[in-house]
């Protein structure tokens, strides 16, 4: 994240994000200075997969949500996800996270032009 403040690249990491604790200071100071960083979370899910119960972040959202200036993203398949990262391209001048889930869900039929309107 050292690139952000000097513009030209958009740095990104990724992680499950049961570890995004680990991260906390980091995206605190990103969203702090106003950096446009993307944080990518992955394995958001309550449901026990092949990698047991320890990965199962329920409370991890609501603490990404407390931070101020950070912009926190659920998309609900791959449809939305799409939208997200849109929004978070054409944002310039906060920290972003993405939670993704691992599990294999039904599209959703989205309009763009429905979105934008509202």
């Amino acid at each position: 994240m050292v690139l952000a403040p000097y513009g030209g690249l958009i740095p990104f990491g990724g992680t499950f994000l049961v570890f995004s604790d680990y991260m906390r200071s980091a995206i605190r100071l990103s969203a702090i200075q106003k950096l446009h960083v993307i944080y990518e979370f992955t394995h958001d899910s309550i449901f026990v997969g092949e990698d047991g119960p320890t990965h199962q972040p329920v409370e991890h959202i609501m603490s990404l949500r407390s931070i101020p200036d950070l912009m926190v993203f659920r998309p609900a398949d791959a449809v939305e996800t799409q939208f997200c990262f849109e929004t978070i391209l054409e944002n310039n001048t906060n920290p972003s996270t993405i939670l993704l889930t691992r599990q294999k869900l039904p599209l959703t039929k989205l309009d763009k032009n429905i979105i934008k309107e509202e």
